[in-house]
């Protein structure tokens, strides 16, 4: 059995494929968390979650080091 622990209370799976699992947060935005395959099994790509969140068409990415990046 796998067990992937990435829900808090009121959050919601919408989709789960081969590389991503959907999930409806409790505030209405969504999170599409990576989940990779590995040689010891699956893993979450912390790094590669995309948050679906309100706004004005507006993209924001945030580096490693802090520095956000803005794409309108």
């Amino acid at each position: 059995m796998i067990r992937i622990d990435i829900l808090n209370k009121g959050d919601e799976v919408i989709s789960v494929t081969n590389s991503f699992i959907a999930i409806r947060r409790n505030n209405g935005e969504v999170d599409l968390v990576p989940i990779e395959e590995t040689n010891t099994g699956i893993r979450v790509d912390e790094n590669g979650i995309v948050t679906i969140g309100y706004g004005d068409n507006v993209v924001t990415i945030e580096h490693e080091s802090g520095m956000k990046i803005i794409n309108f």
